[in-house]
């Protein structure tokens, strides 16, 4: 179920008290989202998130009666009337069918992985699982509750979607890459959400001469990588450690100068960043 922190949440085009914030009503119907990072109060790729909001709208055939700048002004809010400067932003475009469109956006919860996550890396598993239309990113809590159950039942740091052609494709909640020499590999833009991090490490790797290839990935195929990390809001670029039965190299050079040029990329948004 949805939680909304602090003291203000935004409802189509009003600030209310948190108190009121009903997550029900999000439950029924077709919901598209994005969930964006705050940093020193700022948000972090505000403009990609927006542009892919309006993706997903497009590819799940949704008429959004909002505009870029209602998504902005909501955002801008939201951080002020909070005073937040740290912490992750959700906003949701939900329709029923019967006409009542909403915009809603709040302050979520949010969990960072720690100092040691990022040194020691992570561990994750695979999952069965694939996203009609995973170009769109389409609010889908039964399978958002299969992937938390499994999270908590093996203490995995995050779980990995295996579609039924036996493909590996996306995290619940990242996109994945794997490093072999000096090449990078990530599951082809057809099988998963094309994310925000997923983007900027792509680009990232292409100024540091790595050759990177979208393609299929078997998860028995795991093993001949060296490294492997997750991509997201959240996480940033988080090392893993172990998937499944293979294991990584947690210190692999290439991974850490993309972390490393992904966090600088970060700090020069916030600068660059204006209303």
């Amino acid at each position: 179920m949805e939680t909304a922190l602090l003291n203000y949440f935004v409802y189509d085009t009003r600030v209310q008290s948190t108190c009121d914030f009903n997550p029900y009503i999000l439950e029924k119907g077709i919901g598209i989202y994005e969930v964006l990072r705050v940093e020193q109060g700022i948000p972090i790729f505000l403009q990609e998130h927006i542009e892919r909001l309006f993706s997903s709208a497009e590819l799940e055939h949704i008429p959004l009666k909002l505009s870029a700048g209602h998504i902005r002004q909501s955002v801008k809010l939201l951080i002020e009337q909070n005073r937040i400067e740290l912490g992750n932003i959700k906003f949701v475009y939900h329709c029923t069918g019967k006409g009542d469109n909403k915009f809603v956006a709040w302050i979520m919860p949010f969990f960072y992985p720690s100092d040691s996550q990022y040194t020691d890396g992570v561990m994750v598993g695979g999952m069965q699982a694939e996203r009609e239309n995973p170009n769109a990113k389409k609010v889908l809590y039964n399978l958002r509750k299969q992937a938390d159950s499994l999270l908590k039942k093996e203490k995995l740091q995050e779980v990995i979607y295996v579609n039924y052609t036996g493909y590996i494709t996306e995290g619940s909640r990242s996109n994945i890459f794997f490093v072999r020499g000096n090449e990078l590999l990530t599951p082809e833009m057809s099988l998963v959400l094309p994310g925000i991090t997923r983007a900027k490490v792509l680009q990232l790797a292409a100024t540091k001469g790595m050759r990177v290839e979208e393609t299929k990935i078997k998860l028995c195929d795991t093993e001949k990588f060296e490294a492997c990390f997750l991509t997201g809001t959240s996480p940033k670029i988080l090392p893993v450690l172990q998937l499944d039965s293979s294991v990584f190299d947690v210190q692999n050079a290439f991974m850490h100068s993309l972390m490393k040029g992904y966090d600088e990329m970060v700090k020069e948004d916030i600068r660059s960043f204006s209303w």
